[in-house]
């Protein structure tokens, strides 16, 4: 076994590995079976491998070494895993006398206008999550135990050390921003939170993606406006999402499909699906945008740059770096009136609102990462101490009250929030950066988008941080962003 035959096991395990999960995510198929898969290639996943690959050779070996670790992780809890997805996959509530797969359910929460009705539907969606409660602590159990037999005593040190990233640093640099934007947060999210019968703390989570829609601001967000609007907007960058032979998009409604819209890469360069299940509104084209950043930068990858370097990033703060930077132009007035042909005074409001989210959902995310990081500096496993976490740290800054029964199912693996927060920060400096070279306009521009092109066809060898230091500004710094919350929502008319 040499370091080639791992890198071709690799190539070959992800495709499959890939498209498994994306038939059940799109809703084509009911079970997920990467068990048998992972199983296939248990001589890659095993000590052995990782013995072979010596991690301080290059950077291409450090990502492969990386890469089996996580796929240690992978094999001994993919049959677990098949059995949560397949679980939620199948799973049926009651909503008001009316059976709602668990997907739909989850879709409507973002779309449903009445708020008794939405609690309705969050405590039926609870009712679900708290079954699967033990298998998930069953995957999280098995987790751990890898973790241990490969020498790791701290799950946050693992993945500290992995991704080359300081939590601790990290979170108090989030948390100052999120404290000098409190005052611009409650000012937008209290009316909101009025509207849905709560207070500032009282408001049940599941009021949370219904504000994010802005369903205010529908009758701007049509169908017919959708694809014309996203068509010409990658034209102007001269980047063809619509007719790219690498990307293939899936926009269908399937009533398994995951309301979560997401990216799946089998081969970076080569072969990459866009999945988004569309709710209707504003969140449709928010999210479309976000994954066409994922996309666009996946499919336009040089493959012959070598399958480590085009497939495996450090962490995923670099390819949401991407996604983060496309969202944002649906945020810019500008792009509004433009694309959508909204009134200018309308557009600030609306960008006004859109950016009201953004500050929600980086509010919310840094809450998230101080949860995960506060739960993994204890017993990960303690059922009590893990849901009374959950329920009172999030609340404190964010507005809304957490339900217990969610600590396990609104946790992302390997402190991916963070990798999110990351991303947050380097593409507000980014952004900065692009107005600076190409005007404010940088996303009409087609030396824009040739940069873009340049940037992505280097595969995923840099990091977020190098980026933004490349481009001359302050790597893990959050001055860029919350100057762009400043910016939008101070003395601005919000709806």
């Amino acid at each position: 076994m040499d370091f080639e035959t791992i890198v071709r096991g690799l190539r070959d395990s992800n495709y499959e590995l890939n498209n498994e999960s994306r038939l059940v995510r799109a809703g084509l198929k009911a079970e997920q079976n990467t068990a048998s898969i992972v199983e296939r290639y248990a001589w890659l996943y095993s000590p052995e491998a990782l013995a072979e690959v010596d991690a301080a050779a290059g950077e291409a070996e450090k990502r492969v070494h990386a890469a089996l670790l996580q796929g240690l992780i992978e094999r001994r809890t993919a049959a677990a895993q098949d059995r949560l997805l397949g679980f939620y996959a199948r799973a049926e509530t009651q909503v008001g006398g009316e059976q709602v797969q668990f997907f739909t359910a989850l879709a409507r929460l973002a779309v449903e206008p009445e708020p008794k009705r939405r609690e309705e539907i969050g405590e039926a969606l609870s009712r679900v999550i708290e079954k699967a409660e033990e298998l998930t602590l069953e995957i999280n159990r098995t987790v751990m135990t890898v973790l241990r037999e490969q020498g790791h005593d701290s799950y946050i040190r693992f993945w500290s050390e992995l991704k080359q990233v300081d939590y601790r640093a990290l979170q108090s640099e989030l948390e100052r921003v999120r404290d000098a934007a409190a005052p611009l947060y409650r000012s937008w999210i209290e009316p909101r939170l009025q509207r849905c019968g709560h207070g500032f703390g009282s408001t049940p989570q599941f009021h949370q993606p219904y504000i994010r829609g802005l369903a205010d601001h529908d009758a701007v967000y049509t169908k017919e406006r959708f694809e014309p609007a996203m068509r010409a907007t990658f034209a102007q960058l001269g980047l063809e999402l619509f007719r790219s032979p690498t990307i293939h998009l899936d926009l269908s409604d399937r009533p398994g499909k995951n309301p979560r819209a997401s990216v799946s890469v089998p081969e970076a360069g080569r072969e990459v699906h866009l999945l988004v299940r569309p709710a209707g509104g504003n969140h449709d084209y928010a999210a479309f945008l976000h994954e066409a950043g994922h996309a666009l930068h996946f499919g336009l990858i040089d493959p012959e740059i070598g399958w480590p370097l085009a497939n495996l990033s450090r962490s995923f703060a670099y390819p949401e770096l991407w996604s983060f930077l496309i969202e944002g132009i649906g945020r810019d007035p500008l792009w509004l009136e433009e694309a959508l042909g909204v009134p200018a005074e309308q557009a600030q409001t609306i960008a006004a609102d859109l950016t009201g989210v953004h500050l929600m959902m980086f509010t919310r995310y840094t809450a998230k990462l101080a949860y995960e990081l506060e739960l993994f500096g204890g017993h990960p496993l303690d059922r009590e101490r893990g849901r009374r976490i959950y329920r009172e740290l999030p609340s404190r800054s964010t507005g809304f009250l957490y339900d217990e029964r969610w600590w396990q199912y609104d946790r992302d693996d390997a402190f991916y929030s963070a990798d999110y927060l990351r991303a947050w920060l380097a593409q507000a400096d980014v952004d900065r950066r692009l107005r600076e070279r190409f005007g404010e306009r940088w996303w009409a521009e087609s030396a824009a988008g040739a940069w873009l092109r340049q940037q992505w066809s280097r595969g995923c060898e840099p990091e977020a941080e190098e980026t933004v230091a490349e481009l001359g500004g302050r790597p893990g710094s959050g001055e860029a962003l919350l100057a762009m919350f400043s910016e939008r929502l101070e003395g601005m008319r919000v709806g």
